[in-house]
């Protein structure tokens, strides 16, 4: 298969490099476009197999990669270039006039975004692990471990730079933050911006409005310990509340134990079963059959998703579950919870007159990060990502755990994950951080989710008010999403802390900008007093 290339003009001038990859035999075909952040021959394996079943494929690198024109590359969506780039698909003898739109991370963005401009002829999108919204619920934090490198591999120039053989974890631990890619290069300027405005660039869910313009069917994937996730979810949540009958009824979500990478072969650290795995591409096939080539196809369930623990697939009719009941879990202890040494517990009996518990943060020594959300950087970090136990963090005295009692029976939790923390912080600013994980008998604690708050930001992301120092706050956590079953002996577990590092930046305690300032405040004791502090967990009820 050797693809025609040719360069093609958009609205303003520029030239896009784009691959023109027909099938054999007499078109006009259905089409298919990709539009690639990190080089066309990256998809050139799916795009083989799309050829191979009919599909003329264009691949097209996106303004600044390669020999396409125009830039930076990445920091725009441009979606009048996926929309220009369908005028001329549209126009040629060998397509029939239904497009579609295919792959993952940078290039779903792409995809959806050109969606809302509703071009007649873009008539499905499988926009795969996509990063929409995708800091929106860090509060007020952002995801070091991914921007820095992230920057630095496809925003240093038309051609990528090679991050995988980089010690990294100097370079994230350097002060202030800005300066992390001041002795490796690439665009310094973007990347300094970025890290102090990580509010503006990443957490825009943008006007909810725009999902009354989609007409395109829509397949989405993502995982569990996605760093996206929320991107996904988010997408079908707003599509459910915004978008046009038609949309919705075309609008479906699969969720599984998977990273970004929708591989669970990646995640070495808990083996879900040979069911975890799915064919991601033969999904799609299907999916453009019947959109693209008009075949007749079994109906796809709304919602699919993986139950962790009970290790199943399971079909749903919404998301988040209708059915699905909150369940609040409180925290008691008796004033002395330190690490996993001296537990907490987790009931649903609201306390009584409990002491509050304790513990400093030293940003110079924060919590390391060991599995979790994390993005394909990660794989070259010690933290990796995904369901790692998490002992190796618990046994700290700047950690506090609670559990519960052994389950007697199976429990589900599947859904949205909230914590509700009251603290007193010693500092102006500082972060609360938790994870939720599921401890076996043996003690292992698979981690299911996390979540974050920046004090500052605990009201409003773009209004910060700053604490009164050794005055209790209200914080409310995002923990994102799970869909885990506990199995009888196992426990529910919570840590709460200051600190996930690298995966989150550090708060250094200043009350200055986080991303710009080199000076560390020590923190003393903070209390988390005993007013009703509560996880809500979504227990599903079993379908009938």
């Amino acid at each position: 298969m050797t693809p025609h290339e040719i360069m093609i003009r958009m609205r303003d001038g520029i030239h896009l490099q784009s691959f023109i990859h027909l099938p054999e035999g007499e078109g006009p075909f259905p089409a298919l476009l990709v539009r690639c952040m990190y080089g066309t021959n990256a998809v050139a394996g799916k795009t083989r197999q799309f050829v191979d079943n009919g599909y003329a494929v264009v691949a097209q690198n996106v303004r600044g990669r390669h020999k396409s024109e125009g830039g930076p590359t990445g920091r725009y969506d441009t979606p009048e270039d996926g929309f220009d780039t369908f005028d001329w698909m549209a126009a040629q003898d060998w397509c029939n006039g239904r497009i579609g739109t295919f792959e993952a991370s940078a290039l779903a963005r792409v995809q959806t975004s050109t969606a809302f401009m509703a071009h007649p002829a873009h008539r499905a999108m499988c926009p795969q692990v996509l990063p929409y919204g995708m800091m929106s619920r860090l509060g007020g934090s952002c995801m070091l471990h991914q921007i820095p490198m992230w920057f630095f591999y496809a925003q240093s120039g038309p051609e990528l730079n090679p991050y995988d053989q980089i010690d990294w974890m100097p370079h994230l631990a350097k002060l202030p933050t800005t300066s992390i890619l001041d002795d490796l290069g690439g665009p310094l300027e973007q990347f300094r911006k970025v890290v102090v405005e990580a509010q503006e660039a990443y957490a825009n869910l943008g006007d909810l409005n725009q999902f009354q313009k989609l007409n395109t069917p829509n397949l989405m994937v993502t995982g569990w310990y996605d760093h996206c996730g929320t991107g996904p979810t988010d997408f079908f949540i707003h599509t459910m509340a915004h978008g046009t009958a038609q949309q919705k009824k075309n609008t479906h979500l699969v969720i599984g134990p998977w990273d970004h990478s929708c591989d669970p072969d990646i995640i070495p650290d808990y083996n879900f079963g040979d069911t975890a795995k799915r064919d991601h591409q033969a999904a799609e096939l299907t999916f453009f059959e019947h959109h693209l080539k008009q075949n007749e196809a079994s109906a796809l369930p709304p919602v699919r998703i993986f139950v962790m623990g009970k290790n199943e697939w399971r079909n749903e009719t919404s998301w988040p579950l209708e059915r699905a009941v909150d369940q609040e879990f409180y925290l008691h202890s008796n004033g002395n919870v330190q690490g996993a040494w001296i537990r907490g517990d987790l009931s649903t009996t609201p306390p009584e007159n409990e002491s509050s518990d304790q513990f400093i943060y030293d940003p110079s020594n924060p919590v390391p990060s060991w599995g979790g959300a994390n993005s394909g950087p990660a794989r070259v970090l010690p933290m990796r990502r995904g369901p790692r136990d998490q002992q190796t963090t618990l046994y700290r005295q700047d950690v506090l755990t609670y559990y519960s009692k052994p389950m007697d029976t199976p429990l589900e939790v599947t859904g949205m994950l909230k914590l509700v923390l009251f603290a007193a912080s010693s500092a102006l600013d500082t972060d609360f951080t938790a994870k939720l994980m599921d401890v076996a008998p043996n003690g292992n604690a698979r981690l299911l989710s996390d979540g974050v708050v920046r004090a500052r930001f605990r009201n409003n992301p773009r209004e910060p008010e700053f604490l009164t120092p050794d005055v209790p706050f209200r914080f409310e956590i995002d923990l994102w999403h799970t869909s885990n079953e506990f199995q009888p002996g196992h426990r529910i577990a919570l840590a709460i802390s200051s600190s996930n590092f690298p995966r989150l930046s550090r708060n250094l305690n200043t009350g200055g900008n986080n991303g710009t300032r080199g000076r560390i405040r020590f923190r003393h004791p903070d209390n988390l007093p005993r007013q009703n502090a509560t996880i809500t967990l979504n227990f599903a009820n079993r379908q009938e």
